[in-house]
């Protein structure tokens, strides 16, 4: 599922941080570079060694197919368990998360009411008649995370404190693909140094920033497709 890795470094490249890295397999390096301009493209190999001043990661947009080696997911667990800075996990690689904690570096997850549903083992009904709870179990279950809860007016929380409600964002969102590009946005929001100092409102301005693109996409193209969308990032 290469496409949702390339949605995912276009957002992140709105965030202005740097230098985005795309790591992908052999097998789709060919179809992400050739569609990428700004961002290096590697291959994913083992032993695998993080680019040199990794300053955040995002991993999840493109995993979803059923022949993700093992390797890869063990992984994913090992940079949640020890990466010194701020990593963001979406789409499949949630479920690979080892549970557990509290972690020492800022770790987010953006899951949709259908993914957390699987998550916690719920019905997605259960999930959206309490989402500030649904919000709050899924930060406990993976070490005090940031959650952030997408749908209709997102929530961005941990398991303590505040929960903040977003009011940007519509309906035309619900296109595939959009929730790679707010994963890779906000990796690249994290990736800055001076926006980790703040980092509770860094996530939440990213979530409104990407709400508020769509409801600028909305007006200016009511017909507006996924890979128009960072446009108006």
């Amino acid at each position: 599922y290469h496409g949702a890795a390339i949605l995912c470094a276009r957002g992140a490249m709105r965030a202005q941080q740097g230098l985005v890295t795309v790591i992908t397999t052999t097998e789709t390096y060919l179809p992400v570079a050739s569609q990428v301009q700004a961002p290096m493209v590697r291959e994913w190999e083992v032993p695998f060694e993080l680019p040199e001043k990794t300053s955040a990661i995002v991993a999840g947009p493109g995993f979803a197919a059923k022949n993700i080696p093992a390797a890869l997911k063990t992984l994913v667990q090992e940079l949640w368990n020890t990466f010194p800075g701020p990593m963001v996990v979406d789409a499949s690689a949630m479920e690979w998360l080892p549970t557990g904690g509290p972690l020492s570096w800022p770790r987010v997850i953006t899951p949709h009411p259908g993914e957390a549903a699987r998550l916690l083992g719920k019905a997605i009904s259960e999930i959206q008649s309490d989402r500030a709870s649904a919000l709050r179990a899924l930060s406990s279950k993976y070490g005090n995370c940031w959650v952030v809860l997408k749908g209709h007016q997102t929530l961005i929380g941990r398991n303590e404190g505040l929960i903040s409600v977003n009011s940007s964002g519509n309906a035309t969102m619900s296109q595939g693909g959009t929730g790679d590009i707010l994963a890779g946005y906000l990796g690249g929001l994290l990736a800055q140094p001076e926006l980790q100092k703040t980092l509770e409102k860094t996530i939440c301005f990213g979530v409104w920033r990407h709400g508020h693109a769509g409801d600028l996409a909305k007006i200016e193209n009511p017909g507006w497709v996924t890979e128009q969308f960072v446009g108006w990032l």
